[in-house]
């Protein structure tokens, strides 16, 4: 999940930045020796806001056995069918991946299709369904997180680093007022999906400093931000049951 939130921005930042900036993400000692300028992105932690009282499974709902489809599009495109042997009925749909639909609003269903009002933008992976099977052992739960998510900026030159941040600053708020659900793709065949939901982001704080790193002077600047949502867990336990397919109905003579 830490990783979703750092490549999101991690790819609006670099679209605002120049070429020759690299854009770091995850934790980091700094810059490597070679490197005149840096920045990086960095979501460290993720912490959830536990259940009062002694119950630590409090908020659990029942489980069910799910799969997850995505599919292309061209543009144009408006009918997406299932696969044959596609798990259970269709519940959610994101397009672009990460922002849910509105059943009736911007798309129906019919039988195995998912029917849009207005074709999905073109796109490699332009829409994704959660298909919702039998109950399964194992729970669903949703709870509030915080996510602090720092970018910092490095450079050699004094001032440099400010103007680096004030570039990646913009950009980080900018992608912000659009996030969306963050997902990880690993997870689909697992028998369990981590989600990020609702996310929002503020930003908390500012910071400047200097350091020496491989007997260099280095400039820093960094800004703060927290981001908060609703982290949802499901657990299904074990493979479906089979289930059969009528092709035909014969009556008897």
């Amino acid at each position: 999940m830490l990783v979703s939130v750092e490549t999101f921005f991690h790819d609006a930042l670099r679209s605002a930045l120049p070429d020759d900036i690299d854009v770091a993400t995850g934790p980091s000692p700094g810059p490597k020796a070679d490197v005149t300028q840096l920045v990086e992105v960095t979501a460290a932690s993720l912490k959830l806001a536990l259940p009062e009282g002694a119950d630590l499974t409090a908020r659990r709902e029942p489980a069910f056995h799910f799969g997850v489809h995505r599919w292309r599009a061209n543009g144009k495109q408006v009918d997406f069918v299932l696969p044959e042997g596609a798990l259970g009925q269709v519940v959610e749909v994101e397009s672009p991946p990460g922002r849910p639909l509105r059943r009736g609003d911007d798309y129906l269903v019919e039988g195995r299709t998912v029917r849009f009002y207005r074709p999905p933008a073109q796109a490699d992976v332009a829409v994704v369904a959660l298909l919702r099977g039998a109950s399964a052992p194992g729970f669903l739960e949703r709870s509030p997180c915080d996510i602090p998510l720092i970018i910092r900026a490095w450079s050699q030159e004094n001032g440099a680093a400010d103007a680096l941040l004030a570039s990646a600053l913009n950009a980080a708020l900018i992608a912000s007022s659009g996030m969306g659900n963050f997902d990880d793709p690993a997870s689909d065949d697992s028998g369990v999906r981590i989600r990020l939901l609702r996310p929002s982001m503020v930003l908390v704080g500012l910071a400047r400093g200097a350091e020496l790193l491989h007997e260099k002077q280095f400039f820093r600047a960094q800004a703060e931000f927290l981001i908060r949502g609703e982290l949802e867990q499901l657990v299904a336990v074990g493979e479906p049951e089979p289930t059969g397919i009528i092709r035909e109905v014969r009556r008897a003579k």
